[in-house]
């Protein structure tokens, strides 16, 4: 057994390059800066309550000439918003008009708060929304719907839905039967968001805190993010939605071109089937692509979802054959990340799909949340980029620790590091664990670079979060990652 350490990795941005993702923008700006495809307008639509609608405009219009840094000795982990404007570094500015403004009216709000079946408030609600967005999109083309709910639907929202507090630290292990019988009752942002799709525009919705209204409440507030980091996530991932491409891992010539792909599972609104969630196909940009997959097996012994050797070389197949429609050509090497272990059968079907597309090198890896912890000398949680090795086919990565850019820990919880065996792979342990370190820092909804887990499984459980709020039948499905996050 030994221990290394994973330099952090620079992404790529306009100009040059950086490890940090808010002064890679900020000083280089986004990686598509100054090309035809650049977002340089992004039309904006906005849906919610009249007092939700005037809080979140008035907010965008404030963050146009920048917000100031907190005021703190980490400076590094607390830059300042530089602003949204064709003089910005982002090269960009949102664009509103009262035609694309959609008002839930009070009238509206009240009926929804008291309709009598709380497990139909939910779907009213997006209902209600929908419409609106479906109106606004029918007065121009717009790049983004922001829906801005108000506080009392979303108190009334969360208390029947459920999420993980801390989503960077939510569980990866998925070495066990998803959740049994009827799921409880979707989440609005889900439900939104599945049902959004046909109108063609990706949604942004967002809560009264974000944008500084919020209601006093006897209960302890929760812990918010600095309004500087707040327009830094809010601004990115518009810009994101609406076409751009903000940043993107740096490749070396030399390395191989590889296809990255997330497999999960979930089950099915009703509880009566477990499918495979999604394949999320990484282009060489970073921007993902959905592939819908297939039913999975539940072994009657261990209750781990698997797939049959069948539906694991159509899975891969197909993702591979998305790459080749993106790149006109295929991969020279595929990296599959899966959050449950594998069986002889998934290896064969994986195996048979490369071989079937003639690409030699297929590295098939099984991730996990790690109850193993690391100590290190002092206060602090060990290193991001600390990597255990338990074998020759296995270890142990911190993905979120300590970061020596940030000089500190930035989280609020005692990391878990991610643990992962090479099932079959050509590959090191220390080059897969190299990789999920960069493929952590590719999540568009938070310029923290420090994500505790590589976007191909964190966009696998998001995908599947909202392909089960699809209907079985006539559902449109976008293939972009735009749409889910």
């Amino acid at each position: 057994m030994k221990t290394d350490f994973i330099p952090e990795p620079e992404l790529e941005f306009g100009r040059s390059a950086h490890v940090d993702v808010r002064f890679g923008l900020a000083t280089h700006g986004p990686l598509d800066v100054g090309t035809a495809t650049a977002p340089t307008e992004i039309r904006v639509g906005l849906v919610g309550t009249t007092e939700t609608i005037e809080g979140i405009r008035g907010w965008l219009l404030k963050c146009r000439d920048g917000i100031a840094a907190k005021r703190t000795r980490l400076v590094n982990l607390f830059p300042p918003f530089p602003g949204f404007t064709r003089d910005s570094p982002m090269q960009s500015e949102l664009i509103f008009d009262d035609r694309w403004i959609g008002t839930i009216t009070s009238r509206e709000e009240a009926s929804l708060l008291t309709t009598t079946k709380p497990t139909e408030m939910i779907s009213e609600a997006v209902a209600l929304f929908l419409d609106q967005a479906g109106r606004l999109t029918e007065r121009g083309h717009l790049d983004v719907i922001v829906c801005a709910p108000s506080n009392e639907m979303l108190a009334q929202f969360d208390a029947y839905q459920g999420r993980p507090i801390d989503e960077t630290e939510a569980s990866l292990d998925e070495g066990s039967e998803p959740e049994r019988g009827p799921i409880r009752q979707a989440a609005f942002h889900d439900l939104l968001k599945a049902s959004g799709m046909r109108l063609g525009v990706p949604i942004q919705m967002v809560r009264p805190p974000t944008y500084g209204l919020v209601v006093k409440s006897a209960e302890k507030p929760k812990l918010l993010q600095d309004e500087a980091t707040r327009a830094w996530n809010f601004h990115t991932a518009l810009y994101y939605k609406a076409g751009g491409i903000p940043w993107r891992l740096q490749r070396v010539s030399s390395e191989l071109s590889t296809c990255f792909v997330g497999i999960s599972f979930y089950r099915t609104r009703d509880g009566a089937r477990v499918l495979t969630s999604v394949a999320q196909v990484f282009n060489e940009r970073g921007e993902g692509i959905i592939v819908r997959g297939a039913p999975a097996q539940l072994d009657k012994d261990d209750r781990i979802p698997h797939l049959s050797a069948t539906d694991a070389r159509t899975l891969l197949g197909n993702a591979i054959s998305t790459y080749r429609k993106e790149h006109k050509t295929a991969p020279a090497r595929v990296v599959v990340h899966k959050t449950s272990n594998l069986t002889t059968d998934e290896l064969e079907g994986f195996a048979g799909a490369a071989a079937s597309h003639n690409i030699e090198v297929a590295d098939i890896v099984s991730v996990r949340r790690s109850f193993i912890r690391l100590y290190r000398e002092g206060t602090y949680p060990p290193l991001r980029g600390t990597l255990f090795h338990l074998s020759r086919e296995s270890g142990v990565v911190y993905l979120r620790g300590s970061v020596n850019f940030f000089e500190t820990y930035p989280g609020m919880y005692v990391p878990r590091p991610l643990e992962f065996v090479l099932s079959k792979a050509d590959a090191t342990v220390l080059q897969v664990a190299t990789e999920m370190m960069g493929l952590s820092k590719l999540n568009w909804n938070n310029t923290q670079f420090d994500g505790g887990e590589p976007i191909t499984v964190r966009a696998a459980r998001r995908v599947g979060d909202i392909l089960k709020c699809l209907p079985p039948d006539g559902a449109v499905l976008q293939s972009s990652f735009r749409y889910y996050m």
